[in-house]
């Protein structure tokens, strides 16, 4: 059974930070047609799939619908924007953490900060709404002036993060808490900031602290690259530390952890059979 057909039948349940369950019944599409009129279209597929998704909608019937991209890595606002118009994509990200335990199966292990934005960095009437609709479903959201700083930041902080749990197959806690972990982490941040401020990126928040904050609020998550090289799944490595590495050899920076972490869960992949 697909996740699709599995979560029409099902549902979706989501064990809470308080342990209560909340389930939902929640209707599911394998294709869009005529008939469906949505107020937004959020993009929260791996990103790799951002190029195929960004297809998908721009052969549907859905016109003048935000699109608002909730996903890791960079060069998916930018992908979606090539085939969908700039005008289009809305910006975000969050820092929540979770788990999926199964289809349609979600622990929340973590809370976070959720941010959006227009990337002209207007506050928009589509932002005032999207933050309002969030918040009102208890997310914490804020709106973004510097929404690309933010990708970049939380980029970053995935890149230090995910890479080092994936390898190691350790949750969020143990990055924290074990000195040579922390050490690497702390390594991957200082050159991906690198990067971005030879890029001409304002890393806002910072990406030192943004890092600390999500160790200590995700510490029982599973970092979805764990979670990847757990299921036997291709990962997003070359979304995040990949392009780190490949910006920085354009921009002359050197990033010698960031190369090394790439391959490392390249080599993981391959190994699963993921190439």
């Amino acid at each position: 059974m697909s996740v699709a057909a599995s979560i029409e039948k099902k549902g979706v349940s989501i064990r809470e930070l308080s342990g209560k369950v909340v389930r939902s019944h929640v209707q599911t599409r394998t294709r869009l047609s005529r008939a469906d009129k949505p107020d937004l279209v959020l993009v929260t597929v791996k990103a790799y799939d951002s190029k195929a998704v960004a297809s998908v909608l721009k052969k549907s019937s859905i016109r003048n619908v935000p699109v608002l991209s909730l996903q890791n890595g960079l060069g998916n606002v930018e992908e979606l924007a090539r085939q969908l118009g700039a005008d289009s994509i809305i910006a975000g990200t969050t820092t929540e953490g979770a788990m999926t335990i199964g289809p349609g199966e979600v622990i929340h292990t973590g809370r976070g900060m959720t941010w959006v934005g227009e990337m002209n960095g207007k506050v928009s009437d589509r932002c005032l709404a999207i933050e309002r609709a969030f918040r009102e479903a208890g997310f914490s959201t804020i709106i973004s002036n510097n929404i690309k700083g933010v990708l970049w930041a939380k980029a970053i902080v995935n890149s230090a993060i995910n890479p080092i749990s994936a390898i190691t197959h350790v949750r969020n806690r143990d990055v924290r808490r074990i000195p040579e972990l922390r050490g690497i982490a702390s390594k991957a941040v200082d050159e991906g900031s690198a990067v971005a401020r030879a890029s001409g990126i304002l890393l806002k928040p910072s990406p030192k602290s943004l890092l600390a904050k999500v160790l200590a609020q995700t510490s029982r998550n599973k970092s979805s690259m764990l979670q990847d090289i757990e299921a036997g799944r291709r990962t997003e490595i070359r979304q995040l530390n990949g392009s780190i590495s490949r910006l920085g050899s354009l921009v002359g920076v050197s990033t010698p952890f960031n190369d090394l972490l790439t391959k490392l869960v390249l080599a993981l992949e391959r190994s699963q059979g993921n190439s």
